[in-house]
């Protein structure tokens, strides 16, 4: 069959398994088994002359090259998808870190030296986190420099008070001892505002003493037993591990002592404060539990903000000023530890104090 067209041989005889087509420089040959009307077997030869091109039969998927394409696109993608991803990834984590107290958190300049809009993302976050750093310093240091000017006039009011009660008469006595509470009241005022300046200095941000947090609890929890007596209320201490930590052993316990202040003040008359020192493999757990009223749920995180009350469970006449719990959590995040707080369902608050262990290799966060 000089010229044939071999694909068309090949389907018009139905191929079999015999179906063989050789190529070379003469042409092509197409040599198909079929089988004829009488049953006889019969190889049908198809012939092409040189220079016809054949048409494959079975024409096969080029997945090799289709395969290369894939894989140099998706290394293309992931690549972009990486450079535009990363530094949003460092600000998200620089946002968490301002967020939790970290003032210094910044992305840096070597995603800031950007020219797109990422660049300016991160050279604007950068400069808001300055911003707010300097605010809170300038207003930790104003609440510093007002509440040492104060100290000198109400030394002087308390000279004037005993000066007073001398020359002044009997019918003078209840107004004089109303202005000597007013004058204790503003002297504690002043000294926890000086406690939360000292604090927001992170004063254990190089202390490395350790602290045996089990003793520690034991003697502020003696105290504070001893004042809630003739409240007729209670403090007791249960030490389940004697985890050690590194830090400021003072700052520590004026930490704690100041979050047993506030629930021996809530606690009701005739029932108990509850201590518990605990450990993890990483962190000790301090917590103190009252019996009081709690705190509406969407106070819990605001009740750690300095000046901030829960009304009217937490009202101005139970003696309160809003700044205990506050420093409180700035003595424990400078130890690079955490607090908290939260309702228990059968009554009261419970406040967990957790500080990374020494040599627990890092802290916890804040």
């Amino acid at each position: 069959m000089p010229g044939a067209d071999l694909a068309a041989f090949l389907r018009y005889v139905d191929g079999g398994p015999g179906d063989d087509l050789r190529t070379d420089a003469s042409g092509a040959i197409a040599l198909v088994s079929v089988q004829g009307p009488s049953g006889a077997a019969f190889t049908a030869v198809g012939a092409s002359l040189p220079g016809f091109d054949t048409v494959p039969i079975r024409p096969s998927f080029p997945y090799g090259p289709v395969s290369l394409a894939i894989l140099v696109s998706g290394i293309v993608c992931f690549a972009v998808a990486r450079y535009l991803a990363r530094p949003l990834e460092r600000v998200r984590d620089a946002s968490y870190r301002l967020a939790a107290g970290d003032l210094q958190a910044r992305v840096g300049p070597s995603v800031g030296a950007r020219r797109d809009e990422i660049g300016d993302l991160v050279r604007d976050f950068d400069a808001m986190a300055a911003r707010i750093e300097a605010l809170v310093h300038a207003q930790g240091q104003l609440l510093s420099d007002i509440s040492h000017e104060l100290r000198s006039p109400l030394a002087r009011l308390n000279v004037a008070l005993e000066l007073a009660r001398r020359k002044a008469g009997p019918d003078a006595h209840v107004d004089l001892d109303r202005i000597e509470r007013e004058a204790d009241r503003m002297n504690d005022l002043v000294g926890r505002v000086l406690a939360l300046a000292r604090a927001e200095g992170n004063p254990a941000s190089d202390a490395t003493a350790p602290v045996e947090i089990g003793d520690l609890v034991r003697h502020v929890t003696e105290d504070a037993d001893y004042e809630a007596e003739r409240q007729q209320k209670s403090v007791t201490l249960r030490v389940a591990a004697e985890p050690t930590v590194n830090g400021d052993a003072h700052l520590v316990a004026s930490a704690v002592e100041n979050v047993l202040r506030n629930a021996v003040r809530y606690t009701p008359e005739r029932t108990t404060v509850e201590v518990v020192v605990d450990a993890t493999d990483r962190e000790a757990v301090i917590t103190v539990r009252d019996h009081g009223s709690g705190v509406p749920p969407a106070e819990l995180e605001r009740i750690f903000a300095p000046f901030h009350r829960v009304e009217p469970a937490r009202p101005r006449e139970s003696g309160g000023v809003g700044l205990g719990l506050a420093i409180a959590r700035r003595a424990i995040a400078v130890h690079g530890g955490r607090i908290s707080a939260e309702n228990v369902p059968d009554g009261g608050l419970r406040v967990i104090i957790r500080l990374p262990l020494a040599g627990s290799g890092g802290s916890s966060g804040s």
